[in-house]
């Protein structure tokens, strides 16, 4: 009994639903979800309330700006709206057209979620859920954002 919880209480201390807090960019925040469930993007009405039309019109100019690694691929940049509609817990994989992780800079890492951070119209619909925002690469420049 002993056993088994300490092993539940681990991993509610180490992981947020999918994202591992070990993991996460942002750690330095005060952020914290609402509750201990998390519920994923496509079990949820939470969202931007524009939808990916005002995700583009504020992070696009800025992403664009960014200098990329030359290699083909995607960007998935996963992360947590809280009940208030606040945004955190960031978590960036990178992979390649053959679907093989690639390896992008802390400070990359670090401009992408200061972008992502600029989005405030986010509508939680009074409960955590998870998000999240892909960048589409070929030869090191953005291609979409979806």
């Amino acid at each position: 009994m002993i056993i088994l919880a300490s092993i539940i209480y681990f991993s509610f201390k180490t992981k947020v639903g999918n994202i591992n807090k070990k993991e996460i960019i942002d750690k330095d925040t005060s952020f914290k979800p609402c509750s201990s469930t998390i519920y994923q993007y496509y079990s949820t009405n939470g969202g931007y309330k524009t939808e990916r039309y005002g995700i583009r019109k504020v992070i696009s100019e800025p992403i664009h700006q960014l200098k990329f690694p030359n290699f083909s691929g995607n960007i998935n940049v996963r992360f947590v709206i809280n009940c208030k509609n606040e945004i955190g817990y960031f978590k960036i994989k990178a992979i390649d057209q053959d679907y093989k992780k690639v390896e992008i800079s802390d400070d990359l890492q670090k401009k992408i979620v200061a972008i992502i951070q600029q989005l405030k119209d986010w509508n939680g619909k009074d409960e955590d859920s998870y998000y999240q925002i892909q960048i589409k690469l070929k030869n090191g420049k953005v291609e979409d954002i979806f």
